[in-house]
């Protein structure tokens, strides 16, 4: 599913557990086992650096002061014997230290957050000959300090060190990309996606960032940003790569994606269907169900309609087949098919569909294990509903396309007397988008994208007065 923030959302706090743990074990129980490795640049980088000099790699802005915390050194992988805890101490005692004013970067301009206490690390590294695992160690503390970090108010404080060191040696080192990484997740979870950008951008011209999940983020945040003409031309190539893939594990994304009529017969038809996939396969599948939801999303943006209706097709195949019909991923790319459906003034196959998505909602399950996801849902149908009732107080009924060897007249008749799709009225659209913007403020917080999408839903269903 393209809402990439939703559910990496839910596996960071689940990584900042894990992390915490971590610490845990490393401060009381002793090293972890790969803490004796040497991060990739560290081979023939010479006698161990000085607390002076791993400090030097951070840029000159402030620092928030966690990322130097005493356990931090013990938590990730320096290398052994380096720089004494004592002398670290030391040195991070010697810095200046100030309250900053911090702010979530999609906040309104004046809005202030709890000050967040931070180091100045000196100006710039002193000239020489470059040393990788310096910007290797200082990339690793900075990456651990954004999974421990809850509040998106410090991502703008921790932007100008994780710049300085991807764009100095991130090409080379797989440490500064992961920190980017991190930073880049968070900014889009946010909802800062004009942030973001710049740093997807870089991560992908690195050699660490060359695999299929951080091009497809490359994408999908141009996408957030509305530059659909160049999410296009990003996605495309990604689309084949994941095709690719695919292909090479004997699967494919043409033709039937989801379940046979047999499996229908046989097993439970919400899915999923993955007793012949493999646990590598059904990854390949979604991963490439993802791009194809996030292109249709880009074509969507350019106003070509059928074209994305048809991806969307083959990407709600494949999460029906791997995910299940209930999971989230195939609900939500289920209703932008009625939704670009509903552009094509099809309106009796968009209801048809938007029936189908809300079929397998068990809203309460759903708010308490994904709540970013069902907040998108709800808003998702809020739109699908106001266009409907719109359209369908402006345009009449609606278009009928044929199917096969039936004409239009009569697969009007059949949807008429067999479908009987449920019928919108402007009090089902003026509800809908008031819940929509009350669960996209809980789950996103009052100043992300969506939350703003849908209170100018609710803004413009109560100026209509239908």
């Amino acid at each position: 599913m393209d809402d990439g923030g939703s559910f990496r959302a839910e596996a960071h706090e689940g990584g900042r557990v894990h992390q915490a743990g971590r610490d845990l074990h490393i401060t009381y129980g002793g090293p972890a086992p790969e803490a004796s490795r040497e991060p990739d640049g560290a081979v023939g980088a010479g006698a161990p650096p000085t607390p002076e000099e791993l400090l030097a790699c951070f840029a000159d802005a402030p620092l928030p002061a966690h990322v130097l915390d005493p356990r931090a050194p013990a938590a990730v992988a320096l290398p052994d014997p380096g720089p004494a805890p004592e002398a670290v101490a030391a040195a991070v005692g010697a810095l200046a230290g100030a309250a900053v004013p911090a702010a979530s970067p999609v906040a309104p301009e004046g809005t202030v957050r709890s000050p967040v206490r931070c180091l100045r690390p000196p100006a710039a590294r002193p000239g020489g000959p470059a040393r990788p695992a310096l910007d290797a160690w200082a990339a690793a503390l900075l990456d651990r300090a954004l999974l421990r970090s809850a509040d998106d108010a410090e991502l703008p404080l921790f932007a100008p060190h994780v710049r300085a060191l991807l764009w100095r040696s991130g090409a080379t080192l797989p440490e500064p990309v992961a920190a980017a990484r991190r930073l880049r997740d968070g900014y889009e979870r946010c909802g800062a996606y004009e942030a973001a950008l710049p740093f997807a951008e870089r991560i992908v011209v690195c050699p660490a960032g060359a695999g299929l999940a951080d091009a497809l983020a490359h994408g999908r945040l141009r996408v957030r940003c509305g530059d659909h003409a160049e999410a296009e031309a990003v996605l495309r190539p990604v689309l084949a790569r994941a095709d690719a893939a695919a292909t090479a594990r004997g699967l494919t994304l043409a033709g039937r994606t989801g379940p046979s009529l047999g499996e229908l017969l046989r097993e439970n038809a919400e899915g999923p269907f993955t007793g012949k996939l493999s646990t590598v396969d059904g990854d390949v599948l979604v991963q490439a169900a993802d791009v194809l939801t996030v292109l249709a999303e880009a074509l969507h943006g350019r106003r070509r309609y059928a074209e994305g209706e048809r991806l969307l097709h083959t990407a709600t195949g494949l999460y029906w087949r791997v995910l299940g019909a209930a999971h989230p991923a195939r609900i939500l790319t289920q209703l932008r098919r009625a939704r670009s459906r509903g552009r094509q003034r099809l309106w009796t196959e968009a209801l048809v569909l938007l029936r189908d998505a809300l079929t397998f909602r068990d809203a309460a399950a759903l708010e308490r294990d994904h709540p970013r996801a069902a907040a998108l849902i709800r808003l998702t149908h809020a739109e699908v509903a106001d266009e409907a009732v719109r359209s369908l107080a402006e345009d009449g009924g609606g278009r009928t396309r044929a199917v096969g060897m039936f004409p239009a007249p009569v697969v009007r008749f059949l949807d008429a007397t067999v479908s009987r799709p449920p019928k919108l009225t402007p009090a089902d659209a003026d509800r809908l988008a008031t819940e929509a913007a009350e669960a996209c403020e809980r789950a996103y917080g009052p100043w992300h994208p969506r939350t703003r999408t849908a209170r100018a839903l609710v803004a413009r269903r109560e100026a209509s007065g239908e």
